[in-house]
């Protein structure tokens, strides 16, 4: 079991380093490609609005393909999309290859999840997930500023190809570990039907509107950290480190939890969530204290992520491919309001102190949307049979 982890946690490693790393490398992109920053930056924004769009329709197209052929011919498409982008000659050919990888994104990740949960058997599928979801804390971790790095000592092409390097021995290892899988017998249409359910629309949204809140603050919490509480800025990388090792161990400490009930922990982490805005709100002039709260905000931010995608599985067990695809374009839809709304709240008169109540108030929105659900699910009753769950969902109604 631990080995067949380790080959999903390193291709999620993988997709999630090419997903996040042009953002920490936009000033040599735009100056080599001698385009404006703000159209380096389009290299983030297509690849979200990619993956919001592409994941569903490739999922939709990939239902009945076994789950491990359909993780290796993904992650081949992803390490073809790098290599393009690594040999790109121009901005052009750059975002084609971003915008290839972005279109296997989702349904990369969603496959992956459900891969571990069916693994990890009955009772842990909050930890499979969570285990899963490390992958992205390592890309947040490590990736991003190794792509960094080598952008400012070597050339920004050097992270794609370094990413498609890993993704190869990432195949290797899936082929060599992960068992095979009978071809799946639903069809699309049938995995579609989920989405009649309110209770998975219901969940979906509540992702958009936690998810919202968490890249809210997120986008904005170095200038939140040094514009507003005067940080010096050789204190930043230490801050994001500590920010970074919040995330690992909320991710860890919040999959355990949803393995004891889904909808109690995403309940409460989404109001620890909204108290944690709340006190980098609080804190937030004040350089050391509002450090500390922005390692509470991760610790709680990456605790609620699996819980949520626990949940969706949960409520959308007999479609768990296409409800959690649907769940990562959530993801995406609230990554691009967040941020959106935390750049007017900065542009206002108010600046970027209220940066962390625009955050509070939408994954408040969000807490209130799963409380909302607990008690409709409370006076209906369920789905599906217990006995008729897969073994790693089998949680929601603890």
């Amino acid at each position: 079991m631990p080995f067949r982890l380790a080959a999903l946690i390193l291709a999620i490693f993988c997709v999630g380093t090419a997903e996040l790393s042009p953002s920490g490398m936009l000033d040599d992109l735009s100056t080599d490609l001698s385009v404006s920053l703000a159209s380096a930056g389009l290299l983030v924004t297509a690849y979200a609005l990619t993956m919001v769009v592409g994941g569903p329709l490739v999922t939709a197209l990939t239902t009945r393909v076994p789950r491990k052929l359909l993780l290796v011919g993904l992650l081949t498409a992803f390490v073809l999309g790098n290599l393009g982008c690594a040999l790109a000659s121009g901005f052009g050919m750059l975002m084609a290859g971003r915008v290839l990888t972005a279109v296997v994104h989702g349904t990369f990740m969603a496959v992956c999840v459900v891969t571990a949960g069916d693994m990890a058997g009955e009772g842990k599928g909050g930890a499979a997930v969570a285990a899963t979801q490390l992958g992205i804390n390592l890309a947040t971790v490590l990736g991003v500023p190794m792509g960094s790095f080598l952008a400012q000592h070597y050339d920004w092409r050097a992270p794609f190809a370094l990413v498609a390097a890993l993704a190869a021995v990432a195949i290797v290892l899936i082929l060599a570990w992960v068992p095979g899988t009978p071809a799946p017998t639903v069809t699309a249409a049938h995995e579609a039907r989920v989405f009649r359910r309110p209770a998975v629309w219901g969940t979906v949204g509540a992702t958009v509107l936690c998810s919202g809140g968490m890249f809210t603050l997120i986008t904005y919490m170095v200038p939140l950290l040094t514009g507003v509480g005067h940080l010096s800025r050789h204190w930043v990388p230490a801050v994001l480190l500590a920010y970074g090792v919040g995330s690992i161990v909320g991710n860890l400490l919040g999959g355990r939890y949803a393995d004891r009930g889904v909808d109690r922990a995403v309940g409460r982490i989404s109001w620890i969530l909204v108290a944690a805005c709340l006190l980098c709100w609080l804190l937030a002039p004040h350089a050391a204290g509002g450090a500390l709260a922005l390692v509470l905000f991760s610790l709680a931010t990456f605790a609620l992520i699996p819980g949520l995608q626990t949940k969706v599985l949960a409520e959308a067990a007999d479609a768990p491919t296409l409800s959690l695809t649907a769940n990562m374009s959530a993801f995406g839809l609230g990554a691009a309001l967040g941020s959106w709304i935390g750049g007017l709240l900065t542009d206002s008169g108010l600046g970027t102190r209220a940066v962390p109540l625009g955050a509070a108030a939408l994954t408040a929105s969000g807490a209130l949307l799963v409380l909302a659900l607990r008690r409709a699910a409370r006076r209906a009753p369920a789905v599906l049979p217990a006995n008729d769950r897969p073994l790693a969902v089998r949680t929601a109604e603890k």
